[in-house]
């Protein structure tokens, strides 16, 4: 958890920045607001709105060497490539540091509590995080640059310098470079390709804002009170915006980079066959049914001594007849999972098995009706056809869980030691249930599968049974 959460700082610092001018700028990223500069049809948004209490979070949970991760990097630097040294010091760095917060903030030059943005303008990706100390992140560059060989060259946009280091290799036709600048406290990584032109590297940068922009839209408003998610932060996927850019030619920024990608190059372009009316016409109805994914916290709560948070995905659907399919399988799931103060993790998955063929039978007619005419979506919904023998086989496999309604796994405490230079699980504190309205019947059939379990019978009253000398 602790890795997927600052991976992305730490590639953005790691690859490098650099802003050579008389004065650095002492401007508070908060009075410059990002969403100013993120598109309203961005496929793609991830932001940190508030500030993450990183040192604390950094501090609420222990880190130990992984062997095998430690042998992946080992292979890696045996392919002496001076560009991915270049990314694997970094990393190595980040890794060493990451067992004292302080340290790592410090190398960094990360602050206590930050913000991060990650987004689309069409198919160019942005990065943005708070950086504190600069110099600290241009210290770090030079020293792997030197160790590595791997160079950057410097460039210009506004007055606002960057660094930019190669991706690709110098007989590639399409030559796509990483670009890094700090600008207002912030730090930017972002593409320069093929279709990136200065206009739109300056909105990556922050120097120009969009015309209409997610801040306007009220978009983020929207999907924090529609699913009550914390104002912390928010994240989400447009299924519009996305089968807009692939069904026509210049719907939005998504759609006009395509287009001019497969002009440049002049080859036959994969969605050829998505780009013509009638597929436009469905593809979007398909999207007003299925608008968005949208993430965000539920519960968050951090600090150095321990921190729970609890993130929520949800899909949007206006489909109601997919929507009652769905309510009709749902099941049951205990209350020491949704009880985060209790247990260090705790997962749930509460589904009748019982209705689930009916439903997907459901599902499955709902989805070939209305007849496309766009050829890959009637292609599909031909194949959806010929799944009614898939059902029934479903339907069969589900007789033998009869019954069931969910699984459940709760951890509650554990202790790790170091063992041959590797993390050894010492003690463990966890609760495995399956959910049944006969579970004594469950358990049954389970016994065909597995011969250890023959002798073991199960009371209904709640008895104990030591399962040790089975494990």
């Amino acid at each position: 958890m602790k890795k997927l959460l600052i991976i992305a700082a730490i590639a953005a610092a790691g690859i490098g920045a650099y802003l050579f001018a008389p004065s650095q700028s002492k401007t508070s990223s908060a009075a410059y607001n990002v969403l100013d500069y993120v598109p309203a049809d961005t496929p793609i948004f991830s932001g940190q709105l508030e500030p993450f209490p990183l040192k604390d979070y950094l501090s609420s949970a222990p880190v130990m060497a992984n062997r095998s991760e430690q042998q992946l990097l080992d292979d890696l630097y045996r392919q002496n490539n001076p560009k991915l040294d270049f990314f694997l010091n970094i990393f190595t760095t980040y890794q060493n540091s990451l067992k004292d917060p302080e340290l790592l903030l410090k190398t960094f030059g990360f602050p206590e509590q930050l913000r991060g943005y990650f987004y689309t303008l069409g198919l160019l990706p942005v990065l943005k995080i708070e950086i504190e100390n600069p110099q600290a992140v241009w210290d770090l560059l030079d020293k792997n640059e030197l160790a590595s060989g791997f160079m950057h060259r410097k460039g210009t946009l506004a007055s606002l310098n960057y660094r930019a280091y190669p991706l690709t290799d110098e007989s590639d036709a399409a030559k796509i470079e990483l670009i890094i600048a700090i600008d207002k406290g912030l730090l930017t990584a972002t593409l320069n390709t093929p279709y990136t032109q200065q206009a739109l590297l300056a909105t990556a940068l922050g120097l120009t804002k969009v015309e209409h922009s997610l801040a306007a839209s009220g978009k983020i408003d929207e999907i924090l009170t529609t699913h009550n998610f914390k104002p912390s932060s928010v994240a989400f996927i447009d299924h519009t915006e996305l089968l807009k850019g692939l069904s026509t030619i210049n719907g939005n920024q998504l759609a006009g980079h395509i287009s001019t990608l497969e002009k440049q190059y002049r080859q036959a372009s994969p969605f050829a066959p998505l780009r013509n009316a009638q597929c436009e016409s469905e593809l979007l109805s398909i999207a007003a049914n299925w608008p968005r994914t949208v993430f965000g916290y539920t519960e968050l709560a951090i600090s150095a001594e321990q921190s729970t948070l609890a993130v929520a995905g949800v899909v949007e659907s206006k489909n109601q007849t997919i929507l009652q399919a769905l309510k009709s399988i749902r099941g049951y799931i205990p209350e020491y999972v949704e009880n985060l103060e209790r247990s260090l993790f705790a997962v749930g998955f509460g589904f009748d098995v019982n209705q689930l063929a009916a439903s997907l039978s459901d599902i499955i007619y709902d989805l070939q009706r209305p007849a496309y005419l766009c050829q890959p979506l009637a292609e599909l919904q031909n194949k959806l056809s010929q799944s009614g023998s898939s059902i029934a086989m479903l339907a069969m496999g589900a007789s033998l869980a009869n019954g069931v309604k969910g699984i459940s796994l709760g951890l509650f405490d554990y202790t790790i030691r170091q063992l041959n230079h590797g993390p050894s699980l010492a003690s463990l504190d966890a609760l495995l249930t399956l959910s049944a309205d006969h579970p004594q019947q469950i358990f049954d059939s389970l016994k065909m599968f597995s011969p250890e379990l023959q002798q073991v019978t199960l009371s209904d009253n709640g008895q104990e049974i030591d399962l040790a000398a089975i494990f």
